[in-house]
């Protein structure tokens, strides 16, 4: 099952989503005193400090002055306020209102990260994964990740899943790795229900389960990520299990994929992976004519495609797949993925109650008998 890059693993807790917040409760966030803010922030108080620190720099409710909110939140970040703190992390490592200084944002998380701050104990150990401002270091990333994911951060539990999955700076382990990943899908963070229903779909760490991994990704893809969708589309057109493919809901999908690419990613892109599945969508609801002009769009631009990190080998294997699929296509073939080996003892998730909480009936893993002109996972 293609999918887009696990971006979570390595993506670092940008300001924005932490200057969003406010200590104060939103319906009171209109009613705030500035003045009383800044009498408290005067004293030493570290929450008002924090406050209106935040409040200067976003402008909200007050006279926007960077240079001064962040004066204020230093201040409360001196005093171990450890949100404060973080936010220090940011704003070095974004570069908003300071010099870009990511040795700093590592420092800043640090601080609030050895105090049990999960939020930078996640930023820290992206930073690990990535290099940046400390020397690259996959175990001391897996160890913060693990640190935040143990006290249930979402993002977390999917990066440490991740690491479990490739065995990348943690001993590799696919059963432990569905768990974690189960544990972010039930608070419904996307890319861990995308992570973890592939590992139904190919059997790794868990039984194939095709019913299991259908509703994983039927749940993220209700989100407007594009690639939710794009996934779901995929599945339906060309999952092994005959029975649960939809050729007309699969092209549907894989349209409001693109459309989601352009409104909400607000990307002119059409990445060559969205065009074959939308290829292999349309074939299934049999418009073979179609699929084979979207097929020859998909090839035309994984020539075109500039990613530099694609090994030659993996490139040379996705032409010939997407070769494969045009000349099925041409001879009014459909294309469906093969029966996965799955993983030797792979155990079930007895804590994920998907199928109920769908609806959906118990049903075994099934196995199918492979028909010709199926092809290779992509």
């Amino acid at each position: 099952m293609k999918h887009a890059p696990l971006l979570p693993l390595v993506a670092k807790i940008i300001a924005a989503v932490l200057i969003s917040s406010s200590i104060l409760p939103a319906q009171q966030t209109q009613r705030i005193d500035e003045k009383e803010l800044m009498t408290w922030a005067d004293r030493g108080d570290a929450d008002a400090q924090f406050e209106i620190g935040l409040r200067k720099i976003t402008g909200e409710g007050v006279k926007k002055n960077v240079e001064e909110g962040i004066k204020f939140i230093e201040k409360a970040a001196k005093q171990k306020h450890l949100r404060a703190q973080h936010v220090m992390g940011t704003l070095y490592e974004d570069g908003v209102g300071v010099k870009q200084d990511l040795a700093k944002a590592a420092e800043w998380y640090r601080t609030s990260a050895e105090l049990g701050f999960a939020l930078s104990q996640h930023s820290l150990g992206a930073l690990y994964e990535e290099g940046k401002g400390v020397k690259k270091d996959p175990a001391k990333a897996a160890e913060w990740f693990k640190k935040a994911a143990d006290q249930g951060y979402m993002q977390s539990q999917t990066a440490y899943a991740a690491k479990l999955e490739r065995g990348d700076g943690v001993a590799k382990s696919s059963s432990k790795a569905a768990l974690w990943y189960l544990k972010a899908a039930q608070q419904d963070f996307v890319p861990a229900m995308t992570r973890l229903a592939n590992l139904y779909y190919t059997g790794q760490g868990v039984p194939v389960d095709y019913r299991r991994a259908g509703a994983w990704y039927r749940r993220a893809a209700r989100s407007d990520d594009p690639w939710a969708a794009n996934n779901l589309a995929w599945f339906l057109a060309t999952c092994p299990e005959d029975s649960l493919h939809n050729g007309e809901s699969a092209v549907l999908l894989a349209r409001r994929a693109l459309k989601l690419l352009a409104e909400v990613v607000q990307s002119d892109e059409q990445p060559y992976a969205m065009i074959d599945t939308m290829a292999a969508a349309l074939a299934r609801n049999g418009e073979f004519k179609e699929a084979e002009l979207w097929q020859k769009r998909c090839i035309a631009l994984f020539k075109e495609d500039k990613e530099k990190d694609l090994p030659p080998e993996e490139r040379q294997k996705l032409q010939e797949e997407f070769d494969a699929r045009l000349k099925l296509y041409q001879k009014s073939t459909p294309f469906a993925e093969p029966d996965p080996k799955g993983e030797e003892g792979a155990e079930p998730l007895p804590q994920d109650t998907i199928l109920q909480d769908e609806g959906l009936p118990e049903t075994k893993p099934k196995k199918t008998t492979p028909k010709s002109g199926r092809g290779t996972v992509v």
